[in-house]
C-alpha cells in the first residue's frame, strides 16, 4: 500500500547521500510537521486525508531516522511545508539548491489561480542577484495527458516585462494515460543584478481541453544574497590548448566561472564536458546538469556554469578540468549539398558518415564511440549566406549510433550548399588539470 512513498524515500536518500549536512536525529517536533503535511491527492475527503498524511508521516519518518542524515532545517522543510517534497523532486540533482534550502533560502510563494477545474499554483522561489527559479504545480478535477506551458513572460510590478539573459520556461508535460497532478520550475537569468521584490508572472497553458492565460502576482520578502568574487588569472595548457581562468562569481543559485580561450589555439574549445569545484575535503559541486549550462561571450570568452557551494565556507576551493569538447579550427563547419545529397565538408574521421533529404528534412547518422547526448548543429547558412532557422531539431542515440533530424521550412527552394556550424562533437581533449580558487 506504501511502496510508492517508499520508492520516493529511497530515491531522496541517494540526492541526500551526496550532499555533506551536518549529522542529526529526528526529535518529535519533526513528526508532529509530518503529522500536518498535505497529503498529495487533491479532493479527497479530509478525513481519509489527514488518515493518510498520518500513516505516510510515520513510515517517512522510520526511513529517515533509520537511513537518511538530515539536517534540522532540512527535515523540516520537508515535514511542514506543503508540496515541499514535489519541490525536492525537482532539484535532487543540483546539490546547490539543496543547500540553498536547507539554509532556509527557500522562499514560499503559494499563489494560485485556476480555471475551468485546471488550478496552477506557484508554490516557492529561489532568488539571488543573478536569476530566479520558480516552482510550480498543476492539478486538474481531470486527468489530463498534456499540459503545456507555451509562455511564461515574467514582468514587473508596473507591466513591464523584464529582460533576461536566459531562461527555461516552456515545459511540456505529459502522460499517456494521463494525470491529475503535474509540477515542474521556471528558470530566468538576468545581465544586471536582480533588485525586483515585485513580480506579475503571465502564463499561456494548453492541455486536453483548454488554451487559457493566467496571471499571479507575487512577492518575494527575505532579503537577496549578494555574490561571492574570487579572482582567479590562472591559466591551463590541456593537450597544448591554452585556458585561462579569469574569475569565479558564486550565486547561491549557480556558479559562473569566466573563462578565455588562446586564440593561437589550434583546437575551438566547445564544451567544458567534465568540470567540477572540488574543497578541501573533497566535497564535489559538478557542472549544472539540467538547465543553461555555459554561455558565450566571443568566439574564444565563456562563461560555465556550475552548482553553487554558496552555504559552503571551505577554507580552501579548486577548480578541477578533465575533459573538454574540442575539433581542429579547420573542421568546425559541416557543409551539404542537397540536390546530390552528399557532404561537401565535415569534420576528419568521418563520425558524420550518412547525409540524406527527406521531404524537408536533413538527415544525418554520427557515430561516437562515447555517450553523445547534445545536439551538434548551431547557426545554420545556405549557400548565400542568409542564415536559417530551423524549426524542428531532432536526436536519437542508439548504442554508438546517432540519428539527427533537422526541419527547414520550404527546404527545396533553399540554396545548395548548406552550411552548419558545430557547438558540439564528439572529440575530447582531457588532463587532470586543478586551480586554486580560495
Amino acid at each position: 500500500m506504501y511502496k510508492r512513498e517508499e520508492d520516493k524515500l529511497t530515491e531522496y536518500k541517494h540526492s541526500f547521500d551526496d550532499i555533506n549536512v551536518p549529522l542529526d536525529l529526528l526529535d518529535d517536533a519533526i513528526l508532529s510537521g509530518f503529522q500536518k503535511a498535505k497529503g498529495e491527492k487533491a479532493g479527497k475527503p479530509q478525513k481519509r486525508r489527514m488518515l493518510f498524511s498520518f500513516m505516510a508521516a510515520a513510515i517517512l519518518f522510520l526511513g529517515f531516522f533509520t537511513s537518511i542524515k538530515l539536517s534540522p532545517a532540512f527535515a523540516s522543510y520537508v515535514a511542514v511545508i506543503p508540496g515541499m517534497e514535489k519541490v525536492i523532486e525537482l532539484i535532487r540533482g543540483d546539490k546547490g539548491r539543496m543547500l540553498a534550502i536547507e539554509n532556509d533560502y527557500y522562499q514560499e510563494i503559494g499563489v494560485s489561480q485556476e480555471k475551468n477545474g485546471l488550478e496552477i499554483t506557484i508554490d516557492g522561489a529561489i532568488a539571488d542577484e543573478n536569476g530566479l527559479v520558480l516552482f510550480y504545480s498543476v492539478e486538474s478535477d481531470k486527468k489530463q495527458k498534456e499540459v503545456i506551458l507555451e509562455e511564461a513572460g515574467l514582468f514587473d510590478q508596473n507591466g513591464q516585462k523584464l529582460n533576461w539573459s536566459s531562461a527555461s520556461i516552456g515545459t511540456h508535460h505529459s502522460s499517456q494515460e494521463g494525470e491529475t497532478f503535474y509540477n515542474g520550475s521556471l528558470e530566468y537569468f538576468f545581465d544586471t543584478p536582480l533588485q525586483q521584490k515585485d513580480f506579475e508572472l503571465k502564463l499561456k497553458v494548453k492541455s486536453d481541453q483548454q488554451n487559457a492565460d493566467y496571471h499571479f502576482s507575487f512577492t518575494l520578502n527575505k532579503d537577496i544574497k549578494a555574490k561571492k568574487t574570487y579572482e582567479i588569472n590562472k591559466t591551463l595548457s590541456i593537450e597544448g590548448q591554452k585556458v585561462t581562468f579569469v574569475e569565479a562569481d558564486i550565486y547561491p543559485l549557480r556558479v559562473a566561472v569566466h573563462v578565455r580561450m588562446d586564440p593561437a589555439n589550434s583546437k575551438k574549445l566547445l564544451n567544458f564536458d567534465d568540470i567540477r569545484l572540488v574543497d578541501e575535503n573533497g566535497d564535489v559541486w559538478n557542472k549544472i546538469n539540467n538547465g543553461v549550462f555555459a554561455s558565450r561571450i566571443s568566439e574564444n570568452e565563456a562563461i560555465l556554469y556550475l552548482q553553487s557551494n554558496y552555504f559552503k565556507n571551505p577554507e580552501k576551493l579548486y577548480l578541477e578540468v578533465n575533459k573538454i569538447q574540442a575539433i581542429d579550427k579547420s573542421d568546425t563547419f559541416v557543409v551539404v549539398d542537397t540536390e546530390k545529397e552528399e557532404f561537401v565538408k565535415q569534420p576528419s574521421g568521418n563520425q558524420l558518415y550518412e547525409f540524406k533529404v527527406e521531404e524537408n528534412y536533413l538527415l544525418f547518422k554520427l557515430q561516437t564511440k562515447e555517450e553523445f547526448t547534445a545536439f551538434p548543429f548551431g547557426a545554420i547558412t545556405d549557400g548565400n549566406g542568409k542564415e536559417m532557422r530551423p524549426t524542428q531539431t531532432e536526436m536519437v542515440n542508439h548504442e554508438g549510433e546517432v540519428e539527427l533530424r533537422v526541419l527547414i521550412p520550404d527546404l527545396e527552394n533553399v540554396t545548395s550548399p548548406i552550411n552548419l556550424e558545430l557547438s558540439f562533437f564528439p572529440t575530447w581533449i582531457e588532463g587532470k588539470e586543478r586551480v586554486r580558487i580560495k
